[in-house]
């Protein structure tokens, strides 16, 4: 079940990693089908502080949980009366991407887009409640603004002379303005508090997540790259710092990054259960002392220190392990050398002492002078004159260079 694409249009988004926390929805309408894999004609979505929290789509027509926690502690009623929600606003985004389409002078056979963004902010406050801080309620055509709401003044702002029609009959509803401004200071705020306790229980019995530095040799001698990994993220409030002394490293400065990722995602494939981040920095390997990483996780320090030498890679482990082995067999071929160099100084002098003695008979039978000759081959039951240690040394050596 694909996740959709969403066209983000608007000029305002809330802040990932502050102190404020943020429940919006974001609803988008093409005027026509396109076939592109995990693009809809209508897609809905709930995120809070950045994370996916629940999705719809005009395919499946199912309100369905991002987070675990939504879950577990929203019943199938929350889901139900979701679901009919979203196929309501649904048709009335089909009927009104029309009416813009109109307004606009567009021709139905392009492609156009309607997107609505609402929601909330909230700021923790010190007996542990959060107090409203904003609201937005935001409307775009392809790409531009066009309708906002101002909940100080209680009105809409027309920034589009095509919106201007829209702002003067909603203006003319009170009722409407009122409900507007109702719905983002308290039923907002009544859901971002509930969701807020929920997914912070949710992530109270979750392990801490996983840092992982290392330090790896490059192509180019005399310089290393500079990897920190941080695996197990339940959110995406995550930062990796990287510090040249007390210099906060940037993408200016040679650093790169991954981006928050998914890496474990839920049994039906439809939540992204953990994520991860890594962050890296190519430097001279003999400033590496200078170096060091932070990574801060919800707003607290998860981890810091600097990063250890980097230990000898597998591709100058191979050249010294091939040097080794040269200069090994070029030892065991001199020692080859002078074994057969010994055992030929034995045969001769064998070959002399036998030489006036050897007869042949007619039968091809051995006699006396034979046997003599066996005898001073065989000096300590070895051949040639090599006592039993020395030939087992041989074995020994011969052995090790198997190994």
């Amino acid at each position: 079940m694909g996740s959709g694409v969403v066209f983000l249009m608007f000029t305002c988004f809330s802040m990932a990693g502050s102190e404020i926390h943020t429940l919006e929805y974001i609803y988008t309408a093409l005027s026509k089908p396109v076939e592109v894999p995990g693009v809809y004609e209508f897609t809905a979505m709930g995120i809070l502080d950045n994370e996916q929290i629940d999705y719809y789509n005009s395919k499946e027509k199912t309100k369905i949980p991002r987070q675990t926690w939504m879950s577990q502690r929203l019943d199938g009623n929350y889901w139900d009366k979701g679901t009919s929600s979203r196929k309501s606003k649904e048709q009335w985004f089909k009927v009104n991407v029309e009416i813009l389409m109109n307004r606009m002078n567009h021709s139905k056979g392009g492609l156009h887009v309607l997107q609505w963004r609402h929601g909330c902010q909230g700021e923790p406050q010190p007996d542990g409640t959060l107090a409203f801080r904003d609201g937005f309620d935001q409307y775009s055509y392809d790409g531009g603004d066009f309708l906002s709401f101002d909940p100080k003044h209680l009105q809409w702002v027309a920034p589009v002379s095509q919106a201007r029609a829209t702002k003067r009959k909603w203006d003319d509803s009170q009722t409407l303005n009122q409900y507007t401004e109702g719905y983002l200071k308290r039923e907002c705020m009544d859901w971002l508090t509930k969701f807020m306790g929920y997914g912070e229980k949710g992530l109270k019995n979750q392990p801490a997540p996983g840092v992982y530095p290392h330090a790896k040799t490059t192509k180019t001698p005399g310089k290393v790259i500079l990897h920190c990994l941080v695996t197990g993220l339940h959110t995406r409030d995550v930062e990796v710092d990287i510090y040249r002394n007390d210099d906060n490293m940037t993408e200016a400065d040679g650093v790169t990054s991954t981006g928050i990722r998914p890496s474990e995602f839920s049994a039906d494939g439809t939540m992204a259960k953990t994520y991860q981040l890594k962050k890296s920095i190519e430097i001279l390997k003999s400033d590496l002392d200078i170096y060091r990483y932070k990574v801060t996780y919800r707003g607290d320090v998860t981890a810091a220190g600097k990063w250890e030498a980097p230990k000898l890679e597998g591709g100058h482990a191979a050249i010294i392990c091939g040097v080794l082995l040269v200069v090994f067999i070029i030892i065991l071929g001199i020692v080859a050398v002078l074994f057969r160099k010994k055992i030929s100084e034995n045969c001769i002098s064998v070959l002399r002492s036998f030489g006036s003695k050897d007869t042949v008979t007619t039968d091809g039978s051995s006699n006396p002078t034979d046997t003599e000759m066996e005898k001073q081959n065989l000096t300590n039951g070895e051949p040639n004159g090599i006592s039993v240690p020395e030939a087992e040394k041989l074995k020994s050596a011969n052995g090790h260079a198997d190994v």
